[in-house]
């Protein structure tokens, strides 16, 4: 009972259900990371970057303000370039932190094709004119600042606000995250600023910002672990495995129950037919690999049984030719040897004494015995199928009876039939010819085959002593050749009476 439950589990169903449990293990698991690295993880992200971002870039608007105050206090001379040199514009991209922990803000003094937004720093003066930046070919000085800076920062410069001022907007060069901060030594909002020539009233700095749509999973592990998320995530996904590996367990016995039934079924069908049973067949259960195995099956049992039922039939042949062969050449070589000499002994003892009635019909009768036997050995030997076919075999028939004195008038057309058709007429002309010699002492037969409408038609007449088909015979001659017939799906005619010879006609279909 153990083994069998063993390899219950270990088969097919088994195998099945744990492939669904591990198909579902893993696509839960795969679900988890996908949310982890393209939902939760980028919004945290997101907020914890828009946050230090916010910090840099009002640190760095606050230290450009204050360094401009201090190196330019009667205004930044024309043509300033602001930033660093020799850094790469880097469109798209946030720049590299400087050592003091503002953003590294590049000075771009050539033009810049790229239609997106980049790292920037932009003085303006208190008309809202920009004074100088770190991009001249897109915020050249002399311009307007609110044609090029987002409307929030355009805004604050008429009202005069000291204050900083920032958030995430779009652009036409893309989404920029901005800060924009009076200069230290603006009075206060109630006071006019100075309009002193490059006099800087605010700076104004951005970074681009775009909120990533995936993260490293690994990295996002990590962070989640940092703030304290991985407890939630991991009963989350415990209580998901906990209820799904029960789901996946009930569709695998559900999905594999009637494969494996039919598989089951295929295995006992095969165990059947290695035990001898090449009846068995199997109903087709559907349309699927299965179901043509099914097929299949059954057509080859079926030939098998077919194949071992006609080898069979051979094996029974083979032996029963086998065994009149035997009888034939004992016949031949014991009884034919004593009917001789008895013969040659009446022969002599007519020859001695030519009135002695008892000597000559002891020699007539060992003359008809040896006859009687010689057609008696034509039926237990007949000629062969293998190499000569029907036609030639029934006319070696027909030789021999006339090698016996028989008068034969053999009229045969050669044809090819099937073997089961060729065997049974070779034993009806045979069991025909030796019934008209041996019992009705025919000296005449007439020996026909034609094929015609389908059929195959053998007449064996005779001019023997003839009989009466109705009556019992105690012979098992006619019965053989009626069960032969029947067999190949033909009929079986006699035409005989008493004193007028018999005449015996089969036909037999044939493909």
């Amino acid at each position: 009972m153990l083994g069998r439950a063993r390899r219950r589990a270990w088969g097919l169903s088994g195998r099945l259900i744990a492939s669904y449990i591990v198909v579902t293990f893993a696509v839960v698991v795969l679900a988890e990371v996908l949310v982890l690295c393209f939902q939760l993880a980028p919004v945290e992200e997101s907020d914890q970057q828009l946050s230090r971002l916010h910090d840099l870039t009002s640190q760095t608007a606050t230290s450009y303000a204050h360094r401009l105050a201090q190196r330019y206090p009667d205004g930044v001379p024309a043509g300033t370039v602001l930033g660093v040199s020799g850094q790469p514009a880097r469109p798209g991209a946030v720049a590299n932190l400087a050592p003091d922990g503002t953003l590294l803000v590049p000075a771009v003094t050539g033009s810049i094709d790229s239609g997106q937004a980049i790292t920037a720093v932009v003085a303006i003066a208190a008309n809202g004119t920009v004074i100088a930046s770190s991009a001249p070919s897109r915020y050249p000085p002399g311009l307007s600042a609110g044609a090029e800076l987002p409307v929030q920062a355009a805004t604050a410069i008429p009202s005069g606000e000291i204050y900083l001022k920032g958030g995430n907007v779009p652009t036409r060069y893309g989404t920029v995250l901005f800060w924009m901060v009076a200069s230290p030594d603006s009075p206060g909002t109630s006071e006019p600023l100075s309009s002193a020539p490059g006099r800087v009233a605010y700076v104004y700095v951005q970074v681009p910002w775009s909120s990533p749509w995936f993260v490293n999973p690994v990295r996002a592990w990590s962070d989640e672990r940092h703030l304290g998320n991985t407890g939630t995530l991991l009963w989350g996904n415990l209580a998901l495995l906990i209820v799904l590996v029960p789901v996946g367990v009930l569709f695998g016995v559900l999905a594999s129950w009637r494969l494996v039934r039919r598989v089951r079924r295929l295995e006992r069908a095969t165990l059947a037919v290695a035990d001898g049973d090449y009846a068995v067949t199997l109903p087709v259960s559907g349309r699927d690999e299965v179901g043509r195995l099914e097929a299949n099956f059954t057509a080859m049992s079926r030939q098998l049984d077919s194949a071992l039922a006609a080898e069979r039939q051979r094996a029974g042949t083979d032996a029963s030719a086998a065994e009149r062969a035997r009888i034939a050449r004992e016949v031949h070589d014991a009884i034919s040897q004593h009917l001789f000499g008895l013969r040659m002994i009446a022969a002599g003892m007519r020859r001695a004494d030519p009135g002695n009635q008892q000597a000559q019909a002891i020699e007539r009768i060992s003359e008809e015995a040896v006859r009687d036997m010689q057609a008696l050995l034509i039926e237990l030997r007949p000629p062969c199928l293998d190499d000569a076919g029907l036609a030639p075999a029934l006319r070696e028939i027909c030789a021999s009876y006339q090698r016996l004195g028989v008068s034969v008038d053999a009229s045969l057309d050669d044809m090819i039939v099937p073997a089961p058709v060729e065997h049974a007429l070779l034993r009806i002309t045979q069991e025909a010819c030796g019934n008209a010699v041996r019992h009705g002492n025919a000296r005449q037969l007439a020996v026909s085959m034609i094929r015609q409408d389908g059929h195959v038609e053998l007449a064996v007449h005779d001019s023997g002593t003839g009989f009466d088909p109705a009556a019992p015979h105690p012979g098992s001659g006619l019965t053989h050749i009626r069960d032969r017939v029947a067999e190949l799906g033909g009929t079986v005619e006699i035409d005989s009476a008493p004193g007028r010879g018999a005449a015996l006609t089969v036909r037999v279909p044939v493909p």
